[in-house]
């Protein structure tokens, strides 16, 4: 029983409350950090719920005893030295057996929660917790946003499915002259066919293939 009474726990901290707590600080930098000052800006429900926030940023460094935020919380702001202060509270928080056990946590996250639950003596809820916050400090990765994803990589451009092009049209023309026998009495005047053969593409609309049959009409026939 004395085993379970020396189990350590580590810091949980959801990642949206994470994601929000860092934009407000790059907004303005509070000169406080308190209970009622967490519930304004996360949207918590209660005093206690942002209370049991607090614990979790003095473990890791970025408010002091009395809530005031730390040097490592205006480095936290930043992109160019975010991960520089997660490996940081990586390194003060966590032990390097499970640093070592899990060099990719995000690949293992079962196992890492699993590893929380044995080692504190948690709950599934709250080792679940515990490694949420291990895996995103591991990350390290200051474009992931507040529901834990990543912006889309830049694609190509598209083009604007509100008007379709027209549709290519090659009209295959073939002309035949044809020679009537001797003994009619037109055999000095030669006759002409000609075959319009029009491909049109699957996607023309109803309205694209009445403007093409309404300009071969305009054209070859004068009408």
């Amino acid at each position: 029983m004395a085993a379970d009474t020396d189990k350590k726990t580590y810091p949980r901290l959801p990642a949206k409350n994470w994601w929000t707590l860092r934009e407000r600080f790059k907004q303005t930098m509070p000169s406080r950090v308190d209970a009622d000052y967490l519930q304004s800006i996360l949207g918590l429900t209660s005093t206690a719920s942002a209370g049991n926030l607090m614990g979790p940023l003095r473990s890791m460094g970025l408010i002091d005893d009395k809530g005031a935020p730390t040097d490592r919380a205006l480095d936290w702001r930043h992109d160019e030295t975010y991960k520089a202060v997660c490996e940081a509270i990586l390194t003060e928080v966590y032990p390097d057996s499970l640093r070592s056990a899990f060099p990719n946590p995000s690949d293992s996250s079962t196992g890492v929660a699993s590893w929380f639950a044995r080692n504190t003596g948690s709950g599934q809820g709250a080792a679940t917790g515990m490694a949420a916050l291990f895996i995103l400090l591991s990350a390290g990765d200051p474009s992931s946003t507040a529901n834990g994803s990543k912006p889309s990589s830049p694609r190509e451009p598209r083009v604007s499915t509100s008007r379709k092009a027209t549709p290519k049209v090659e009209p295959a023309v073939t002309t035949t002259k044809t020679t009537p026998p001797a003994t009619t009495r037109d055999r000095d005047v030669p006759s002409l066919n000609i075959n319009v053969q029009v491909h049109i593409s699957p996607d023309a609309s109803a309205d694209q293939i009445d403007q093409i049959f309404k300009s071969m009409a305009e054209h070859l026939y004068a009408r």
